[in-house]
C-alpha cells in the first residue's frame, strides 16, 4: 500500500505547461511571490480551522463511519477540499490517500493503528523528481492520549498547520514550478508522528529526492500565558547531529532568506534546536530519513489550550478551540511557507561543495565546488562562526570562479579568513530564485572522552 500511495501522489500528476510565467519570458521570482502572497486569505484559513474543530475529535481512534464527526469525517472533508482544487487545475494537481496499518507504542493504545494521510502533489515541469513538501497534522487529542470519543477540537494543534498547507496549495496551484511541491495533511502525529513516519519512509524507500520539508505545527496562537501578544515572528526549529550547518539548518536558513526577501512586517526566528525542549513533531520523521526538514511554530504556546479537555477551572476556560486562534498570524505563516516553496521549487538544484581552504599567501578562502548541469549562475555567502545566519554575499564576478583539472570550479572569496568563518554557495535561477546553501565539510574533530581528575566528562 505504501508503494501504491507513493506512486499515486508523486507520479499521477503528469507534466504541465507553465501558466504564470510565459514560455519565452522570465518573470522575476519577486514578482511571482508577491502576487502569490497577495492571494492568501485569512478568512479561508479561519474556515478550515473552524471546520476541522467542528468534527468534535480527530483522534486516530475516533469514528470513521460519519460525515460529521471524528477523524473519518475530517479526512473526507480534507480530501474533498484538495480534490476541488485539483479539479480546477487542468490536471496539474493530483490527490491521493496513503492508508497504512502502523505500529503504535503509546500507552493504552493498540499495538497497531490505521493512519490515513491526505497527499496533494503539484508536479514539477522540468525537474519533477526534486521534491519540496509542506505538512500539518489533522489528528487531535485531549488530556487522555488514548481517548477517541470525547471532544478534542485541536484548533491550533494542529488544524492551524493543516490550514497552512491547504491554503498554500490553493495559492500555488495556479503557478508552475520546475520542481514538485507536495502538500500533506498527516494523521497520527499525536501518537508518535506515525503518519509522517510512514510517508517519509515510503519516500526514502522509493529513492525520492526530498530537498526540503516544512512541518507546520501549532501556528495559530499569539497570546502568551504572560498576557503578552507575540505575532511578529514564527519560530523555525531544525535538527543538526553536530555543528550548525546540517541539511536541516540549510533549510532553515532558506526559510529566513525567503521571509526576509518577500514577507513584509514579519520575521522567522531561527532556533538551533531540533524542536521545543524534549518534544517532537512530524519534521523529525524526515530528518530521520536524511531529508532537510524544519518545524514552524508560534513564538509562545499557551499550554492551557494544548491536549486539554474542554473544561473551566477557577474561571479559566481550557481547551483548544478556534475562538482563541489568531487567523491573521496563521496567514502570515502561510506567506512564509509560500515564499519558501516558491523560491526553492523555482531555483536550480543545490550545488555540491567539495572542499574549502585558506590561502597561505593572503587571507582569502578558496572554495572548490560543482554546479548542477545547466546551471550558469551562483553566489557565495559567508558568516562568522558565531553568527546564526548568513551575513555576507559575494557575487560570481568578485569570486572569479575558474575550472580546475577535474572540471570542478575554484572560487576565491577575498578577505574571508576561513579560520573564523563559515562559507557556502547557492545556485541562482534565471528568474533570480535561490537554492539552499551548500557548505564544505568541517575538518575532522577530536573525540572528547572523560578523563579522570579533569572535571566534567562531557
Amino acid at each position: 500500500m505504501i508503494k501504491r500511495a507513493f506512486v499515486a501522489f508523486l507520479v499521477a500528476g503528469g507534466m504541465c505547461a507553465p501558466m504564470a510565467r510565459a514560455q519565452n519570458a522570465v518573470t522575476p521570482i519577486g514578482d511571482v511571490v508577491a502576487a502569490a502572497l497577495r492571494s492568501v486569505r485569512a478568512e479561508r484559513i479561519e474556515q478550515t480551522i473552524r471546520t476541522l474543530a467542528g468534527f468534535g475529535t480527530r483522534h486516530v481512534l475516533s469514528r470513521t463511519d460519519s460525515d460529521t464527526e471524528g477523524t473519518g469525517a475530517a479526512r473526507k472533508w480534507l480530501l474533498a477540499q484538495y480534490e476541488g482544487i485539483a479539479a480546477a487545475s487542468a490536471g496539474r494537481l493530483t490527490v491521493a490517500l496513503q492508508s497504512e496499518m502502523v505500529p503504535c507504542t503509546r500507552p493504552n493504545m493498540p499495538k497497531e493503528v490505521a493512519i490515513v494521510n491526505v497527499i496533494a502533489t503539484l508536479r514539477g515541469t522540468t525537474e519533477p523528481d526534486r521534491v519540496y513538501l509542506v505538512g500539518g497534522h489533522y489528528d487531535s487529542r485531549n488530556s487522555a492520549g488514548e481517548d477517541g470519543k470525547a471532544a478534542a477540537p485541536g484548533a491550533v494543534d494542529d488544524a492551524s498547520g493543516t490550514a497552512v498547507a491547504l491554503e498554500a496549495c490553493r495559492v500555488l496551484v495556479g503557478l508552475s514550478f520546475p520542481a514538485t511541491i507536495v502538500f500533506v495533511a498527516y494523521d497520527g502525529e499525536e501518537q508518535g508522528c506515525i503518519g509522517s513516519a510512514a510517508h517519509a519512509k515510503a519516500l526514502a524507500a522509493a529513492g525520492v529526492q526530498v530537498d526540503g520539508m516544512i512541518g507546520c505545527d501549532i501556528v495559530g496562537n499569539t497570546l502568551g500565558m504572560d498576557g503578552k501578544r507575540y505575532d511578529k515572528h514564527v519560530r523555525c526549529f531544525s535538527y543538526a547531529p553536530s555543528g550548525s550547518d546540517s541539511f536541516g539548518r540549510s533549510m532553515a536558513r532558506a526559510v529566513t532568506y525567503a521571509t526576509t526577501t518577500h514577507v513584509r512586517d514579519f520575521t522567522t526566528k531561527l532556533i538551533f534546536r531540533g524542536d521545543r525542549f524534549g518534544r517532537g513533531g512530524d519534521h523529525r520523521s524526515f530528518f530521520e530519513q536524511g531529508f532537510p526538514a524544519v518545524r514552524l511554530s508560534e513564538p509562545r504556546e499557551d499550554f492551557s489550550r494544548q491536549h486539554q479537555n474542554l473544561v473551566e477551572r477557577d474561571g479559566k476556560p481550557y481547551g483548544d478551540v478556534p475562538d482563541f486562534a489568531d487567523f491573521a498570524f496563521t496567514a502570515n505563516v502561510t506567506r512564509v511557507v509560500i515564499a519558501t516553496l516558491a523560491e526553492l521549487a523555482s531555483a536550480p538544484p543545490v550545488p555540491r561543495v567539495v572542499s574549502a581552504q585558506l590561502r597561505r599567501d593572503r587571507y582569502d578562502t578558496e572554495l572548490v565546488y560543482e554546479l548542477p548541469a545547466g546551471v550558469a549562475r551562483c553566489e557565495f555567502v559567508w558568516r562568522e562562526t558565531t553568527e546564526a545566519d548568513w551575513t555576507h554575499v559575494i557575487d560570481m564576478a568578485t569570486a572569479q570562479p575558474k575550472p580546475t583539472r577535474s572540471d570542478r570550479l575554484l572560487a576565491t572569496l577575498p578577505g574571508v579568513c576561513l579560520d573564523d568563518a563559515v562559507v557556502g554557495v547557492r545556485s541562482i535561477g534565471a528568474d533570480g530564485s535561490r537554492s539552499r546553501v551548500a557548505t564544505p565539510p568541517e575538518p575532522d574533530r577530536f573525540d572528547q572522552r572523560p578523563r579522570t581528575g579533569q572535571g566534567g566528562g562531557r
